[in-house]
Formats: C-alpha cells, structure tokens, sequence
C-alpha cells in the first residue's frame, strides 16, 4: 500500500496566536488517508522541537516527520529529546535529517562547518544517537567532531529506534542516505529522472546489505479539467511572481549551492515534462526543494503517480499552493491514491 505524506507549516507568517495551528493539526489528524506530516525546518521558522510536541498533543493519530539539523545541538541531547518525543507521542515520530544546502541559513545559526564535511559529521551523529537509542549501558564516544563520556538514556524510543528519512543528490548524501536513511526522499523528477535516482540509491545500498524505502515529494494541482487545474497552478504563480523581493515564500537564493539544486534547475530549461509535470516553480523559487509539480485531471494525475509507483515509490508526499502545504482539496485525491495504487 501507498503511505501519503504531506506538509504541514508551523506557523504561517504573521500568526501570533495558535488558533490556526490548532485547527490545521485537527484537520490533519482527521483525514484517513495522511500517514504521515513533515514539519520543516529553517532557522527563521518557529523552532519545530517547540511545534511538534504541540501537534502531537493535539493529536492522537497524527505521525510527525520532524525534519532536523545535525550540528545545531549535541547528538546526546538530540536523542534524548527525540526518545522523549517518541513516547509521549506513542511511536508516532519520524525524524528527517537535513544537513543543509544553505550556508546563509546554517551561518544563522552558528554553523560555519564546510559542505564537504557535513556528511561526514551528520553519519557520525546518527552513530551516535542510534547508539543511545539502543544501547541499554552507558557508553563513551570519541570521534572526529564529537565527544560523550556515560551517555545512557532512561528513556529510549518505543522500538529502540527513530525512522530516518533524508534526501540528498550528491555522491556523499546517496552514501549517507545508503548507509542509513529507513527512507530515501525524493524531490519530484520527471520519470526517467527518478527512476535514475532510485537506481542509484539502491546500488549504493546493497553495498550496505540494506534496502530503503522511497517516498517522492510533489505539488498537486487538480480540476475537473485540465483548463481548471492549469488555472489554479497559473494563479499560485502569478501569486508567488507578484511576492518576489519579499520573505513570503522560501525560495533558493543563487548563493546557494548543491547538486539537487542545479538538477532541479535543469529540468526548467522545458516548462512540462512526461504527461504533467510542471517546472514553472520550481523555475520561479530557484530550484527550492518541493516545487515540482503535476497539473490535470485527478485521472490524469493518478496515471503518473502510478508509473512512479512502478518505479518503486512507496509513498508520496503531496501538498499544494504557494506555501506547499495541505489543503483540504486534496482529500479526495489522496483518498484515490491509497484505494488505487
């Protein structure tokens, strides 16, 4: 079966009450067919170790994907909070691990570590809070960029581990990705470039005994035609073109570099690809992670998430609009997709 995934912001901007939050999360939690929602993460968002233990309260079926930097804070002190978090949620947590493509968004936050190395210390990260996820004596750890003495937790998660999602495109994420992600997550490609992708991750994996889980993230715009679910996409455009020089919506600045990025740039160079994908935004948010689209008919859309299926996609992350983030419109949908494929 499908699982369905979708995104969930933590706050819109200008909110400074929780009543909006708070009647979001109810409407997530009521939807069937979401299995799991990702909170995000940037260092000028609302700080989602404050949000999600939030949403899980709210909620007693909602599963988080809370998506985490690693070198913010200390691994031990990562998972002891997410082992903390698992529990109170009852096992509803998932984390993402994002070591960063922006360097004006890590420096924010005090992180001056070079790309070359932010692999290097996020695999040894997740060693470390594998490590006290699982370990019942206290252990001692010296490495190349961190240091523990006795570290033992009281409270470990329920299974004794956390699922990993992560993403990435370079050689370096796909080995991190291989070696130990539960879920490698994908930006949406058009087919042959997915397919390539998982083909990839794969290979890398087996060198590790290990099999993965892919899940493709994609905006959804839907009609009962397609001249309506064009329309929609062309006023989100029009709405994100008309915001350009604000900080309404996240976007990739050209200082930013890496390898998915300059992929995804790549694919704008034809507006459609295959049936229905479309790169319009993914043109105007400079390659920004999640703004890859399909634009038609719910029939035209479940035809190409079933090729993507075939592929070896196990579930999808769907989301719509400017902020790509759930709307109730796509319910029905999402409803199609787990009853279909």
């Amino acid at each position: 079966m499908v699982d369905i995934f979708t995104g969930l912001q933590p706050l819109e901007v200008g909110e400074t009450h929780p009543a909006e939050l708070i009647r979001r999360a109810k409407e997530l939690n009521a939807v069937e067919a979401i299995d799991r929602v990702l909170v995000g993460y940037s260092s000028i968002w609302p700080h989602n170790h404050s949000t999600a233990p939030f949403l899980a309260a709210l909620t007693d079926k909602l599963s988080l994907i809370v998506a985490h930097r690693p070198g913010v804070i200390h691994p031990t002190a990562a998972a002891r909070y997410f082992a903390t978090l698992d529990v109170l949620s009852g096992g509803r947590l998932a984390i993402n691990l994002v070591t960063g493509g922006s360097d004006k968004d890590l420096h924010r936050e005090g992180d001056y570590l070079p790309k070359s190395e932010r692999y290097t210390r996020a695999s040894e990260y997740l060693d470390v809070m594998k490590a006290a996820w699982s370990e019942s004596d206290a252990f001692d750890h010296r490495g190349q960029y961190y240091t523990a003495e006795r570290v033992h937790l009281l409270t470990q998660p329920l299974e004794r581990h956390v699922p990993i999602f992560m993403g990435g495109e370079s050689d370096a994420a796909v080995d991190f990705g291989a070696s130990h992600a539960d879920t490698y997550m994908l930006w949406g490609e058009p087919l042959a470039g997915t397919r390539e992708r998982i083909d990839r991750v794969r290979v890398a994996a087996e060198g590790y005994g290990r099999t993965l889980n892919f899940s493709l993230s994609l905006r959804l715009f839907t009609g009962d035609t397609d001249d309506e679910a064009w329309a929609a996409a062309r006023a989100v455009e029009n709405t994100i073109r008309d915001a350009q020089g604000t900080h309404q919506f996240l976007r990739s600045s050209a200082t930013d570099k890496s390898v998915g990025r300059d992929r995804q740039l790549a694919l704008t160079e034809n507006e459609l690809h295959d049936d229905c994908f479309w790169t319009g935004l993914v043109k105007l948010l400079g390659g920004f992670a999640n703004s890859a689209a399909l634009v038609g008919t719910e029939d035209r859309i479940l035809e190409t998430l079933a090729k993507y299926r075939d592929l070896g996609v196990s579930a999808f992350l769907i989301t719509t609009g400017a902020e790509a983030a759930w709307d109730p419109s796509l319910e029905n949908i999402a409803r199609r997709i787990k009853k279909e494929l």
